[in-house]
């Protein structure tokens, strides 16, 4: 198993492209780890951000600028799936090179 491939319980992020005649989509979401404190809700995540780019190399760049950026490890130069779930440092990671 490739270790951007995760395990139940594990911090991921979500991602989804999303093929328009004039743009691709990036999705892109954090579920939410625990349940809302009202009950259930019909949005399970922490965050939901929508991304559009020209072309399909540009979004894999960011996924992959993106995946690095928040603690995950063995993510693909390219070639992502088209939909997907990749597991995640529980932790921030920004400004750990200082």
């Amino acid at each position: 198993m490739n270790l951007a491939h995760t395990l139940i319980n594990d911090y991921v992020i979500c991602y989804r492209f999303i093929r328009e005649p004039d743009c691709i989509k990036l999705k892109l979401w954090e579920p939410s780890p625990l349940p809302s404190e009202h009950g259930q809700s019909e949005h399970h995540y922490l965050y939901i951000i929508n991304f559009s780019f020209s072309h399909l190399d540009d979004a894999e760049a960011f996924l992959r600028r993106y995946l690095l950026t928040n603690g995950a490890f063995d993510i693909p130069e390219t070639d992502f799936p088209e939909e997907g779930q990749i597991a995640i440092l529980p932790f921030p990671t920004w400004g750990m090179d200082q």
